[in-house]
């Protein structure tokens, strides 16, 4: 099952049962959608694993595991400048919340070579800028405007593409394989 935005932004509001009040319902929709939307794009977060298994090429699926640490989130607020009363809470909010969408729903597809059979995986990019201009473009479609936005998104961007860093997965390989074992590499994008 893919990730959705829906599932993103109701993780993100379960995560902050403390916080309410409409602008927090427009900033977590807002980043549900520029989360989704950032992290499926190949160009944006990359998949890197190992197969084992039988000599081949083939295609990759597996399940995604992204760890509920606002900790990144937290210290990119900070370094940000977000420095406010509720800072902490968004940060945990957005950080568990997450996660949890991510852990629960997020897959993964892509391609291996040398090999098919079981394969592991780890994130090994997810670029900042492009999250960070997502969410400005985000957050104004939920009229949500100003430099204090524009600092928000930093903030939250920075953290939330450093969180995805430590993302992993695991998966099977299937595709066309020679009769002796191997070892291979697979690349693949979220979903």
């Amino acid at each position: 099952m893919p990730i959705t935005a829906p599932g993103i932004t109701s993780a993100i509001l379960a995560a902050s049962p403390g916080l309410t009040g409409p602008v927090w319902m427009q900033i977590a929709g807002a980043v549900g959608i520029a989360v989704m939307r950032w992290s499926v794009l190949p160009a944006n977060v990359t998949v890197l694993g190992a197969v084992v298994g039988a000599a081949g090429t083939g295609v990759v699926t597996g399940k995604f595991y992204l760890p509920s640490v606002p900790l990144p989130v937290s210290s990119s607020l900070a370094a940000a400048g977000v420095l406010g009363a509720l800072s902490p809470q968004v940060a945990t909010a957005v950080g568990v919340g997450i996660g949890n969408a991510y852990t629960a729903s997020a897959g993964y597809r892509g391609a291996s070579v040398g090999a098919v059979g079981a394969e592991v995986s780890k994130v090994s990019f997810a670029n900042p800028a492009t999250l960070v201009q997502g969410l400005i473009q985000s957050f104004a479609a939920f009229q949500i405007r100003g430099p204090t936005a524009g600092t928000l998104a930093m903030g939250l961007g920075s953290g939330i593409a450093a969180m995805f860093l430590t993302g992993t997965g695991t998966g099977f390989a299937t595709g066309a394989a020679g009769p002796t074992p191997g070892t291979g590499i697979s690349r693949s994008s979220l979903l």
